[in-house]
């Protein structure tokens, strides 16, 4: 779901079906097998950074054009800022306190095996492995 892939047209971005539009700007911005879509390091939390921040607009847009449409008070991002935080409070309390870093582990795990046999069949058809370090 969140697999260093999302960077071009792969198995893993046709897998968001409809919402795969929302990785676009990612793989615009993101050359395939850099360092920072495919990278130990950053590469997982780039991903979820960069999802967080989408879904955040996606979901702040619609709210306050049909604020504005509507008369009503216009939202600011602070209000979402509560949102996502009071989300955030509930999930530590009904899963536990440890969920998301649960959570972003499994997804460095799948990430970091996914960049390990990237660099192992770069390695062998090359000899080097440069463009990931």
């Amino acid at each position: 779901m969140f697999g260093p892939d999302l960077d071009t047209h792969s198995k893993q971005y046709t897998r968001w079906s409809v919402f795969r539009y929302l990785w676009y700007p990612y793989q615009a911005f993101f050359a395939h097998r850099s360092r920072w879509s495919h990278g130990l390091i950053f590469g997982t939390f780039l991903r979820i950074v960069y999802f967080m921040g989408v879904l955040t607009l996606v979901s702040f847009l619609p709210v306050y054009a049909l604020s504005w449409y509507a008369g009503g008070d216009l939202p600011n991002l602070m209000e979402f800022t509560k949102v996502w935080s009071s989300i955030g409070e509930y999930i530590r309390a009904d899963l536990g306190e440890h969920a998301f870093l649960s959570v972003f582990i499994g997804l460095w795990l799948g990430a970091a095996s996914h960049t390990l046999t990237d660099m192992a069949g770069s390695f062998v058809k090359t000899g080097r492995i440069t463009e990931f370090l």
